[in-house]
C-alpha cells in the first residue's frame, strides 16, 4: 500500500467517525461541568431540539428526492458506479436515524425531566450525546450533497431526455407549446 492510499483510508474513517467524537467530547465535557437537565428553561432547549431535528429530517428528504430526479446526470453516474455510493448511503442512514432518536430522546426527556433518577440522568446524558452528534452528521452529509447538486447543475451537456437535434422536430415541438392566437 501506498502512502497516499494509506492517508486517504485515515482521511475517510475520520469523516465517518468525526461526528460521534465530537458527541463524545462533548458528552465528556458536560459530566466534567455537571452540566444536566436541571438547567433552567431546559424544556424549550427540547422544543427547539424537537424542532431543528424534525427540520433537518425533512430536509434531507427533499434532498434525497432531489438525488433520485437527478440520477441521470454525470456527478451522480459517477458516485453510484464507485463505492462511494456506500458512503454517501451511510451517512444518509446515520444522520436518519439520530435525527429521530434526537426526536423520541426529546419527548421523553419532557416526560422524565421531573423526575429526579439515575434513570433520567441516563436518558439525558444519551439526549446530549446523540442531539451534538446530529449536528455535524448533517452538516456532513448536507455538505456532500450539495456539493453533489452543484456539480451536477455545472455540466454543458443536457440530461438525454431533453436532446432535439433535429431543427424541424425543434420548430414542429415549439408550435405545439406556443399559445393558441399568440
Amino acid at each position: 500500500m501506498t502512502k497516499r492510499s494509506n492517508l486517504d483510508k485515515l482521511t475517510k474513517l475520520l469523516g465517518l467517525i468525526c461526528p460521534l467524537l465530537i458527541a463524545v467530547l462533548a458528552l465528556l465535557i458536560s459530566i466534567w461541568f455537571d452540566f444536566t437537565y436541571t438547567v433552567k428553561n431546559f424544556e424549550n432547549v427540547l422544543d427547539g431540539s424537537i424542532t431543528f431535528s424534525s427540520i433537518i429530517v425533512g430536509f434531507l428528504g427533499a434532498l434525497l428526492g432531489i438525488l433520485v430526479s437527478i440520477k441521470d446526470s454525470e456527478i451522480v453516474k459517477a458516485i453510484f458506479a464507485t463505492t462511494e455510493k456506500y458512503t454517501l448511503k451511510y451517512y444518509f442512514y446515520e444522520t436518519f436515524i439520530i435525527g429521530v432518536l434526537v426526536v423520541l430522546l426529546s419527548c421523553i426527556m419532557h416526560v422524565v425531566r421531573e423526575y429526579h433518577s439515575v434513570l433520567t440522568l441516563g436518558l439525558f446524558y444519551a439526549w446530549m450525546l446523540f442531539t451534538v452528534w446530529f449536528l455535524p452528521s448533517s452538516f456532513r452529509i448536507i455538505s456532500v450533497l450539495m456539493s453533489v447538486f452543484f456539480k451536477a447543475n455545472n455540466s454543458s451537456g443536457r440530461p438525454e431526455g431533453n436532446k432535439i437535434t433535429d431543427n424541424d422536430e425543434r420548430e414542429k415541438m415549439k408550435r405545439s407549446l406556443a399559445k393558441p392566437g399568440g
